[in-house]
Parts: structure tokens; C-alpha cells; sequence
């Protein structure tokens, strides 16, 4: 009960809604399906995009992971209850975007899962204010 207290929470389309200040998951009324997008930080000593997904799929020992590259990015698969797949992209000049979803999701649920979580984060806000020059 912790965690909500710094965290928001929705229901909407059958998915609840968990947004904190990094990271928004959506899981299924029924425990059938999930999906998450997180904002990471670098690590100092991985210096490539590549090699941070390597590590992020380290993290999940034991989960018989599958790489896979991908035009988009590196992608990975992992099995832990239901099949699972994640992309781990680089985001902003210096941190990193992990897209993750298990179970049975549509890629038109994804997509849309995908928007609502982008515009909770504010993402394209964030990319946006970094485009522009500075002024001094």
C-alpha cells in the first residue's frame, strides 16, 4: 500500500493504471496480461544501447532469455508466467526507454497502451524542450 501513496492509480479498457514518477504499468483486470514503459538511467560503464539491453536482460537471470535484434532497437523475449518481450531504446541523450509487455496484448492495445503511457510521462514534452536551443 506503500507504493500508491507516491504513485497514482486508474482503471480504464479493462487495464489498471500504476504512473510514478518514472514509469507507468498497466495490468489487466483479470491477471491475463501486462505491459509497462520505464524511463532508466544510464549506467556509466555500458556505453551502448546494445550493451544496455544485454544488461537489463542479465537482470532477469534465469528466465531463458532470447535476443533479438531489431531495426527499432534491441528487443528481448523472457518467459516468466506468460510470454514476454521487451525494447529497450535510447531516449534522451541519456537515459533509456524499456517497453515491456506479457500475455495475450494486441499490438493495437500496445499501441494505444504505449500513447497513454508516453503522455503521462510527458515524453515528447521532454524531447521537445531539449530540441530547442539554449538562450543565454
Amino acid at each position: 500500500m506503500g507504493l500508491l501513496s507516491c504513485a497514482s492509480y486508474a482503471q480504464d479498457n479493462g487495464f489498471d493504471e500504476y504512473v510514478t514518477d518514472k514509469s507507468v504499468i498497466y495490468k489487466k483486470a483479470d491477471g491475463t496480461a501486462s505491459a509497462e514503459l520505464s524511463v532508466l538511467n544510464p549506467i556509466i560503464n555500458i556505453p551502448t544501447t546494445k550493451d544496455y539491453a544485454q544488461y537489463v536482460m542479465d537482470s532477469y537471470q534465469g528466465w531463458d532469455l532470447k535476443p533479438v535484434i531489431d531495426l527499432r532497437g534491441f528487443s528481448f523475449k523472457f518467459v516468466d508466467n506468460a510470454p514476454c518481450s521487451g525494447l529497450v531504446t535510447y531516449y534522451d541523450g541519456r537515459s533509456y526507454l524499456l517497453f515491456k509487455s506479457c500475455g495475450v496484448v494486441s499490438s493495437d492495445e500496445l499501441k494505444d497502451l504505449f500513447s497513454r503511457a508516453n503522455e503521462k510521462l510527458k515524453l515528447r514534452e521532454t524531447l521537445k524542450k531539449q530540441a530547442r536551443p539554449n538562450l543565454y
